[in-house]
């Protein structure tokens, strides 16, 4: 696969699914749904918090060629947005 990089696709995607980008990759090479359901298959959940990253690893998927750099930069900008916001709830 184009772009593949064995060691970020260890990188968690989704923490309610505790799915791996290669493991949601593995999920979306086996299913002819579309991504609102083959989404499910990967998080288990509605959630919309990895949305960004895993709809893009989705087309990724389907075009067959990776930009893995890109999937973890979308992942730490959700971790880095949701450890703001649990600071400003939770003040030290």
């Amino acid at each position: 696969m184009k772009g593949w990089d064995e060691e970020l696709a260890k990188t968690l995607i989704c923490e309610c699914g505790e799915k791996t980008i290669g493991e949601a990759v593995a999920i979306f090479q086996n299913t002819d749904l579309p991504y609102k359901k083959a989404k499910k298959l990967v998080t288990g959940c509605d959630k919309t918090c990895c949305r960004q990253p895993l709809q893009k690893l989705f087309d990724m998927t389907y075009f067959g060629e990776f930009d893995m750099p890109e999937i973890v930069r979308l992942i730490e900008i959700r971790n880095n947005r949701l450890k703001q916001l649990l600071e400003d709830i939770v003040p030290n």
